[in-house]
């Protein structure tokens, strides 16, 4: 990496460690980590790293929406957040928010790599705990296992940005990025990083996954110091591990080996009822740490536990410009109250809705590229048409907060030029009050599996079991139509529409275009083109930062 900065990020990552000089020590956080609680300072900051540091707050679920041809950019908007570079797929940037995806997760990878080092070094019990206690059974062996995944999550997050993706008929041993599986203790070591080719850096994310799945347990046992409600929330366990080594396995085409995981979750969700399908909104409408969604596997959440969210700054900040809500909304159901701090309040910064190419798609508007914005009868009885996703019609000035036409019809000064009908994303930002703001939201959940495995089955000529999935995920949209799939209609495209109707803009859908090998849309934007596989363009340069200080790049 660059070398001051990685330098920096290195000291950083050992902010607790009281010392005077950091490359005079081995191993600092032998001052520091000494026990499992405090063992806990690191993976607790990789964690808040990944999921509200600058390339969390929801920016993954952002990224994957905007470019996907599933996103249309609305009239009269200059979106936040880069958002136009990324619509319009100019895979250019080295600065800003692309930099920072660079720093913050090399900062997680460091953080894992101090940690795994102390586990390497202690011979597996570096604070010689009890290896029959409790301590050492349900702390420190799976505080190793997170540290795994966390380091496996930060270089697929690297890896997915940077790098070409990964091509199913091989020809992925270009060095690309930085692979490390220890710390760096000195300036020389830094300054001499080796690079690590797309396979290499795919094999060390599938090998700490592998180690998370076989370490973590299937939930976690709470005791001593962690024993506190809603502990667990948004951290990895056993099926966590599976469920993204599942996609990790997609994304590159192994099918057999994605299957496998897939089926294995959805076998532990089903015989425990651990894991389950509710209606649509329940994955997104909780705010308290202890709260847990049947359906969420993964979850993104702040983590607070102590209840006074009021302190802290960490919401889903991109849902502000990609879905309906402002962060001050209140309360789960659409409601218009006149106090801007009561009830539903309407994003002003939202520029973007469903692409009219994506609703075509999803059969749910009948033919907006030609002028017809009719919502079909099939959007009408969809329940996560009617739950997680909510039409807007064209701008009327006047209308102010309280008035019942303010939940239907654009009025906000933002978007004054918006003369078309539009789909918004209602996924983010609907926690009950006081605490909207900090809504959770899913990363993983139980939906998507059922519809990758469907994909998967459709793929090995399994079409009863492809079409068993799809109705297990459309029956819970669609309870008054059920079972409408059979072996005679299920096929790709099919498989597509449905994970368009259930994922949008929850971070997933390049995926599952690429997985699936598919040509990527154009979508709405006439300056788009479709794109087919390998997608060999499709990433953002190393932040010059890097290229011009570390030789291995020459």
């Amino acid at each position: 990496m660059k070398k001051n900065l990685c330098l920096i990020t290195l000291i950083c990552a050992c902010i607790c460690v009281s010392c005077n000089d950091f490359f005079e020590l081995k191993r600092p956080q032998e001052t520091q980590w000494t026990t499992t609680s405090t063992f806990e300072q690191g993976l607790s900051s990789a964690y808040w790293n990944m999921q509200w540091g600058e390339d969390g707050r929801g920016f993954p679920h952002y990224l994957d929406f905007l470019t996907s041809g599933t996103a249309s950019l609305m009239q009269g908007n200059t979106p936040g957040l880069d958002g136009e570079r990324y619509f319009y797929r100019s895979f250019e940037e080295k600065l800003g928010r692309m930099s920072n995806i660079w720093k913050w997760n090399y900062n997680v990878i460091t953080k894992c790599n101090l940690a795994l080092d102390v586990d390497r070094d202690g011979e597996g019990n570096p604070f010689n705990l009890d290896i029959a206690g409790d301590d050492y059974q349900h702390n420190y062996l799976r505080q190793v296992a997170e540290y795994h995944f966390c380091r496996a999550y930060a270089y697929w997050r690297l890896i997915k940005v940077f790098a070409p993706p990964y091509n199913h008929g091989g020809g992925n041993d270009q060095p690309i990025i930085p692979l490390k599986e220890t710390a760096s203790y000195s300036k020389e070591e830094v300054e001499n990083e080796e690079l690590g080719s797309v396979e290499q850096v795919y094999d060390l994310i599938i090998r700490d996954l592998i180690f998370a799945k076989e370490n973590l347990p299937d939930q976690f046992t709470k005791n001593s110091w962690n024993d506190v409600s809603g502990y667990e929330c948004g951290r990895a366990n056993k099926w966590v591990a599976t469920a993204l080594l599942g996609k990790v396995y997609f994304l590159m085409g192994w099918y057999k080996e994605a299957k496998a995981e897939f089926d294995a979750l959805i076998e532990y969700a089903e015989s425990t009822g651990t894991y389950q399908l509710e209606e649509p909104k329940a994955p997104f409408n909780k705010e308290k740490a202890g709260d847990i969604p049947k359906e969420s596997i993964w979850e993104f959440n702040s983590g607070f536990l102590d209840g006074q969210f009021e302190r802290h700054n960490n919401y889903m900040y991109c849902g502000m410009v990609m879905g309906l809500r402002f962060r001050d909304s209140n309360g789960d159901e659409l409601v218009s109250l006149p106090g801007n701090n009561e009830g539903t309040v309407l994003s002003s910064w939202n520029a973007f809705g469903i692409a009219y190419t994506a609703l075509k798609e999803m059969g749910w508007m009948v033919d907006p590229m030609n002028g017809d914005y009719t919502i079909t009868p099939e959007a009408e009885a969809d329940l996560r048409y009617q739950q997680v996703y909510h039409l807007m019609l064209p701008y009327k000035e006047g209308i102010v907060k309280g008035d019942p036409e303010y939940l239907t019809t654009e009025s906000l000064s933002g978007h004054a030029m918006v003369n078309t009908p539009h789909v918004y994303i209602d996924k983010f930002f609907r926690g009950a009050t006081p605490y909207g703001k900090f809504s959770k939201f899913p990363f993983i959940r139980l939906a998507d599996i059922y519809l990758l495995r469907a994909w998967l089955r459709w793929n090995d000529g399994d079409l009863q079991g492809a079409a068993n999935d799809m109705n297990i995920v459309w029956n819970r949209a669609n309870p008054q139509n059920p079972d409408i799939y059979t072996s005679a209609n299920v096929n790709h495209d099919a498989i597509y529409r449905e994970y368009l109707r259930e994922m949008t803009g929850e971070g997933w859908t390049v995926d599952f275009m690429m997985g699936t090998q598919m040509v990527i849309p154009a979508g709405d934007s006439e300056l788009n083109t479709e794109v087919a596989p390998p997608y060999s363009d499709w990433y953002w340069p190393i932040p010059d930062s890097e290229t011009t200080l570390n030789h291995k790049y020459d």
